[in-house]
């Protein structure tokens, strides 16, 4: 790719992630709307029906916290309530930028996906083939799939974390966490086909297509690459599932 291309290619991309900054933000106000729970605490404000503040607890400290090793939020189908728009900006910009899993996500799907592979052929083998794919997962992956992900969720009205089950078991756990890499939670707390976050995957991948070396066609690569991040997905959301016991074990976290 020459070098004219290649700076085309970056500020197209650029553009892209601006533009979905921008959505983000303006998405994010109309999907939240003002709602109270049944303890009579609006999950929006932190209030009580008749306004009185309520002190922030341990576990609304939790809402927007980004696992290191995932780059994932959980949310809990126990005592659901849907993010804030407040809390959806933040969410947006910690997941893409702010976070240890930011950066994480990308470092290991680029050797799982594309170092394993030598995919793309011309960027070789060695620490620069592996640094220009972390590069490009970087890129494609937190910053312009989730400049993708996070409007659409808010106007498809789709929350944007993972969904945690309230079941015992492996067995069941593991199902709901393979069955949560293509579903999420509406704002009403419903189940609903992640469309935002499957749309990001494949449009990700077609953007990425701008910056690869050599001729790429633009559809079946989009397909493969796309679905292979979205079967990724799988494992990772396994992950997220059994991270408090994994971390208790590991780390001695409570």
């Amino acid at each position: 790719m020459s070098a004219q291309n290649h700076d085309s290619a970056l500020g197209g991309t650029i553009r892209v992630v601006l533009v979905g900054a921008v959505l983000a933000l303006l998405a994010s106000p109309s999907a939240f709307s003002q709602t109270t729970s049944a303890s009579g605490i609006s999950p929006q404000t932190g209030a009580v029906a008749d306004g009185t503040p309520q002190a922030p607890t341990s576990h609304d400290a939790q809402r927007l916290y980004v696992n290191p090793v995932t780059g994932q939020t959980t949310a809990w189908t126990s005592d659901y309530t849907p993010l804030t728009a407040d809390e959806y900006w933040k969410l947006y910009f910690r997941q893409s930028y702010w976070s240890v899993g930011a950066y994480f996500g990308p470092l290991f799907s680029a050797l799982a996906l594309d170092q394993a592979t030598g995919t793309p052929r011309q960027w070789g083998g060695g620490f620069r083939g592996y640094g220009l794919r972390v590069a490009s997962r970087v890129a494609s992956g937190d910053v312009v799939q989730n400049s993708i992900q996070f409007p659409l969720a808010g106007l498809l009205k789709e929350d944007v974390r993972y969904i945690a089950s309230d079941q015992q078991g492996f067995r069941r756990r593991a199902l709901h966490a393979i069955a949560y890499s293509f579903l999420t939670y509406n704002t009403q707390g419903h189940p609903t086909l992640n469309i935002a976050n499957i749309g990001g995957y494949y449009s990700a991948s077609a953007i990425s297509t701008l910056w690869l070396p050599g001729s790429q066609k633009t559809v079946s690569y989009t397909l493969s690459n796309g679905s292979e991040s979205l079967a990724l997905n799988v494992p990772v959301n396994m992950l997220q599932e059994f991270w408090p016991e994994i971390s208790h074990k590991v780390f001695h976290r409570k």
